[in-house]
């Protein structure tokens, strides 16, 4: 329980609160191992929870009406997620699946809202975050309505260099998990990919991205 209550202090919006509430927060916590390609929620679920990641990953992901999967964000160690159904009561409008072997602590509704309004501040800074990540996922989707594989390809490689002194960054994505990213194919991906190299944009070895040209990248993505 120490452990966790030590994660919860660098934790956001868990970090703000007294050591008593974050006690009774670990107090509270019920343990869930999930194990890669396990759903801790799906979509279409009334799913009344929050999560604390405590380690692995989860890729917070919408199922197309064809049946496809798109992931739109990750979570990494020390993130909070807070369930849509809390607030509304209505369904679920994307799926939690955990792409490592992951430990998660999970609050049902009724545990955690006693602790909230002791705190209407945090109330108020999940609102905006809530509001933040709908941003987000718009965006995505206006950009898989609109973009071609290709620029949508350049986004998220550019994303991955946010730093523009960024020159080297680790691949730790798959072509499949690329795929699913931009809402592709794997061999779509590794053509668009190979025509990159071939023009000398980037270089991609097993382990690293090289990026040449970054001005090449942003010619593709389409302004929002």
């Amino acid at each position: 329980m120490d452990d966790l209550i030590k994660k919860l202090s660098n934790a956001e919006f868990f970090g703000d609160f007294p050591e008593s509430d974050r006690r009774t927060l670990a107090e509270l916590a019920i343990p869930c191992q999930l194990r890669v390609g396990e759903y801790i929620c799906h979509q279409g679920d009334v799913w009344e929870s929050v999560i604390f990641l405590f380690e692995g990953n989860l890729d917070w992901v919408m199922l197309s009406v064809g049946g496809k999967e798109h992931v739109l964000f990750s979570l990494s160690p020390n993130d909070v997620f807070w369930g849509h159904s809390i607030f509304d009561d209505k369904p679920m409008p994307a799926s939690l699946k955990a792409t490592e072997n992951s430990t998660v602590y999970r609050w049902e509704r009724e545990a955690i809202l006693p602790i909230l309004y002791r705190h209407p501040e945090t109330l108020w800074e999940i609102a905006g975050m809530l509001t933040g990540t709908m941003r987000k996922a718009r965006e995505i989707i206006y950009g898989l309505a609109f973009q071609p594989v290709a620029g949508r390809l350049a986004t998220l490689l550019l994303d991955r260099f946010s730093d523009p002194d960024d020159i080297s960054v680790e691949r730790d994505l798959t072509l499949s998990a690329l795929a699913s990213r931009v809402a592709s194919s794997p061999e779509v991906v590794c053509r668009i990919l190979h025509q990159f190299q071939t023009e000398g944009v980037l270089k991609m070895t097993r382990a690293t991205i090289t990026l040449h040209d970054r001005s090449a990248l942003e010619n593709l993505v389409e302004p929002s």
